[in-house]
């Protein structure tokens, strides 16, 4: 046992633990900026863009989705670190993090109410406390889980299909429901409070899906950290490459799925509905194949590393940088503001989110250069530890760093 916590409290490189991870937490931030963006801009036109235009089609294709579940992966991964963490330097470890889960929670409430009805930290928030169960579980466990969560998840569908074929009285049921977000379509800023918590309600009402693929997310995410995949990663080439070549073929299965799913006739509504939900798991596959992809070019082509580090800086603020997209972006396209969303093209919807990030990433490295974490990242962190953080003082100088560094993610 001691063995095992000296194994734990060793520093991960920085290279390994917070470059790699920071690169794809960045990334992962570019792609939930520009889904975000075409969601907003989407509801306050009716939901009714243009199917047949290039842009909005591969954003669909290819990010929707697929950011969300990558982000939801990270935080799999610094549940694990740190608790990791917590365990060397607090003596309730669980309660600390707890305690990190209810300010998130607050936080997310505040970003409903005062900025944007899309929030995604009060459902981390909430499903983080099911991570407690398995914290001390074996990765093999866990792996279990992962696969039975998968199989159900995938098969929960095709019965439903079957039952409605078997089931006249049901096939005249809609597979989908429409909603309106009012808060997008208010010409005020305080109609739009007040009809965001409503919009609130109707989209959690429809959430069980998403919590169920984020709380699946998080459980690969500490797999990953159990097996230790992001511990030394230039020896573990081999098993990265697998992971590589596995999420590939699963991608092009899924997206292959969802290509022919449009290619199907309407009569044929078997296989209609079963390549519809063999293409629904494309955003498991998908956040695999680019988190797995970024991990590749990281180790295989030492060139592009330095290329890699611009999502470093908004990967090491990664709240703040989420707060702050909201912020521009509603201000940018709502009514109740400059109401771009009602008169920009999909190409110029993809070009501000690029725009926005560029901004945050000039903005996280101006910051960097002054203090060692972001503002929102610092108040999350103090208002965490309290106390708990001048007891820090007490640990060796050697996981000091480590435990600073780490603990954001």
């Amino acid at each position: 046992m001691n063995e095992k916590k000296e194994n734990l409290a060793q520093p991960l490189s920085l290279k390994e633990r917070v470059h790699f991870l920071d690169i794809v937490r960045g990334f992962a931030m570019l792609g939930i900026i520009i889904v975000n963006y075409f969601l907003i801009v989407d509801s306050v036109k009716g939901f009714d863009m243009d199917s047949g235009d290039l842009v909005h089609n591969l954003v669909s294709t290819f990010a929707e989705g697929k950011f969300i579940t990558l982000f939801s992966f990270l935080f799999g991964v610094g549940f694990m670190i740190f608790m990791d963490r917590a365990v060397q330097r607090v003596e309730h470890p669980r309660k600390l993090f707890a305690r990190r889960l209810l300010i998130l929670f607050c936080i997310g409430l505040l970003h409903i109410t005062f900025i944007w009805v899309g929030d995604i930290l009060t459902f981390y928030a909430v499903a983080g406390f099911l991570l407690f169960a398995f914290y001390a579980r074996t990765p093999k466990t866990i792996l279990r889980w992962i696969i039975a969560l998968i199989l159900m998840q995938f098969l929960t569908p095709v019965f439903m299909m079957v039952y409605n074929a078997m089931n006249t009285a049901s096939s005249n049921m809609p597979t989908y429901f429409d909603f309106t977000l009012n808060s997008h379509t208010s010409l005020t800023y305080w109609d739009s409070l007040i009809a965001r918590w409503a919009d609130m309600g109707v989209m959690a009402a429809s959430s069980f899906s998403t919590v169920y693929s984020m709380f699946l997310m998080f459980l690969i995410g500490m797999y990953f950290v159990k097996m230790d995949f992001f511990t030394n990663m230039e020896a573990k080439q081999s098993i990265w490459k697998r992971i590589w070549f596995i999420s590939l073929a699963a991608f092009i299965l899924t997206q292959f799925s969802s290509m022919v799913n449009t290619l199907i006739s309407a009569e044929n509504t078997f296989w209609m509905e079963l390549f519809m939900i063999l293409g629904q798991q494309g955003n498991l596959t998908g956040s695999m194949f680019y988190m797995s992809s970024l991990a590749m070019l990281f180790l295989y082509v030492p060139a592009l590393r330095k290329a890699l580090m611009v999502f470093t800086k908004v990967g090491r603020m990664s709240l703040t940088c989420y707060l702050l997209h909201s912020i521009m972006g509603t201000v940018i396209l709502l009514p109740y503001a400059f109401g771009l969303a009602s008169s920009i093209k999909p190409i110029g919807t993809l070009m501000l989110s690029i725009a926005v990030y560029v901004v945050l990433v000039i903005f996280a490295s101006l910051w960097l250069n002054r203090f060692k974490i972001g503002p929102m990242e610092s108040i999350w962190r103090k208002l965490t530890y309290g106390k708990v953080n001048r007891a820090s003082k007490t640990i060796p100088a050697k996981l000091a760093q480590p435990l600073n560094s780490n603990l954001r993610q």
